[in-house]
């Protein structure tokens, strides 16, 4: 397994502008898994048509595609009506997974319950992330997840526990074996680094990832050197 490459490692230069079709044409011939794009730097008109273009791109180099919806899941206990129009976008464009934030999702009902067990998660896999907030807590993941009894994917985000003043090291061991897709990246002071430069124990964090869950990069690396750096030293550790 090699890692895989979620587009937030390209910041700098889709703020400058750039499409993710652009810098995604960077990793061609890079050893990498999987990319993950991101829905807040897709134009909506023009957002398809660009999907269909890095479709393209992730065929033709044997790359899963992966997206981030910039939504939750819930919003004070009402279920995003948006979702099935994502889970058609994916059906169109290739898309694997769909990660989307859990958001509040208040008492898990037997309505709801049966509500969320409709959605259709075999052809288009849908993972549910910890934010940054209190709608992130492990206990809150934890009972999603067993309440839905493996119905949907979990995202672990290794850096947004610093925000809510938990341990990645303590989530992972009570997390791991709900982990479908792992977000890799180091804090220092409520501030991205690379890895070797952040408070976590990356390498020890990451070897805790149950075998064959994808490892994304998942943070701005401001030079292909650096990301050519970062990218030997997961794969060294996979």
């Amino acid at each position: 397994m090699k890692v895989s490459i979620n587009t937030a490692v390209f910041l700098d230069q889709m703020n400058a502008g750039h499409s993710q079709y652009d810098v995604l044409q960077e990793l061609i011939g890079k050893p990498i898994d999987n990319v993950e794009v991101r829905g807040e730097f897709f134009q909506p008109a023009s957002q398809e048509a660009e999907l269909d273009k890095i479709s393209e791109l992730a065929h033709q180099n044997n790359w899963g595609l992966y997206y981030s919806i910039p939504e939750a899941l819930f919003n004070d206990g009402e279920l995003n009506p948006h979702l099935t129009d994502y889970i058609a976008l994916a059906k169109k464009t290739g898309i694997q997974n769909l990660k989307i934030s859990l958001g509040d999702y208040g008492a898990l009902t037997e309505d709801t319950k049966q509500l969320l067990m409709q959605i259709p998660t075999n052809d288009v896999a849908i993972s549910v992330e910890n934010e940054p907030n209190e709608h992130g807590e492990v206990p809150k993941i934890f009972n999603f997840l067993d309440t839905t009894n493996g119905h949907f994917g979990y995202t672990f985000d290794s850096g947004n526990w610093y925000w809510i003043d938990q341990d990645p090291q303590a989530a992972m061991d009570q997390l791991s074996s709900k982990i479908t897709v792992f977000h890799l990246k180091n804090i220092k002071d409520r501030d991205t680094t690379m890895l070797d430069d952040g408070d976590t124990d990356w390498q020890r964090l990451t070897k805790k990832v149950p075998a064959g869950v994808p490892v994304f990069l998942e943070y701005n690396i401001p030079s292909a050197k650096l990301l050519d750096q970062e990218i030997t030293k997961v794969n060294e550790l996979l």
